[in-house]
């Protein structure tokens, strides 16, 4: 009898770290804090939730210096969609670090350059957009769609940067090449798709 009411104890203690660890992440995300505070908090909840993806990303390099850099990871691949980044592609990644408080010279920073010169691989790719989802799952529906829509409006501005500014402003496209949209709609399924 004294061991199933330990053990009812230490599964309560247990689901109640798990849902301190959420509620962390949610406040993360809500408060629309800088990624290194996010990246902190998803760290914290993939070493509950999927401890299995947080070796991964680990083992891909990733730090907790680099980690603001990791969750700008879908904007490095749409900029290497076509095979190589254009001039105006790595300012458009740049830039939108910046916005979400990568600072210039930050180890983050430093990161998101050396993946802009040189491609990373496609688990690095994947394991960021499976990280990414994990965290999302804290939110309720509408507010992660809304996040959803926010990252995939990144991955647009990405794509659409490079395309040709006469193009648009005449009606023959969004600058979107059929590599990078194809990307994008990968990513954007991806990132909604139901476990």
């Amino acid at each position: 009898m004294s061991d199933r009411i330990f053990g009812d104890r230490e599964k309560a203690l247990e689901e109640n770290y798990f849902r301190n660890q959420d509620a962390k992440l949610l406040q993360q995300l809500r408060q629309g804090s800088k990624l290194d505070d996010l990246a902190l908090a998803l760290a914290d909840k993939l070493n509950v939730d999927k401890p299995e993806l947080l070796v991964r990303v680990r083992e891909l390099g990733v730090t907790a210096d680099t980690a603001a850099a990791f969750l700008l990871a879908p904007l490095v691949q749409i900029a290497w969609a076509e095979g190589a980044v254009t001039r105006p592609e790595r300012e458009a990644v740049l830039h939108l670090a910046r916005e979400r408080g990568i600072e210039d010279g930050s180890p983050a920073h430093g990161q998101l350059t050396a993946w802009l010169d040189s491609r990373p691989d496609d688990a690095l790719f994947d394991a960021a957009v499976e990280a990414i989802k994990s965290g999302l799952t804290v939110l309720p529906g509408s507010e992660k769609e809304e996040r959803i829509t926010r990252i995939t409006d990144a991955c647009r501005r990405v794509a659409e940067a490079s395309g040709s500014e006469i193009a648009r402003l005449i009606g023959l496209g969004d600058g979107v090449s059929s590599d990078e949209g194809s990307l994008l709609d990968s990513i954007n399924r991806r990132l909604r798709a139901h476990d």
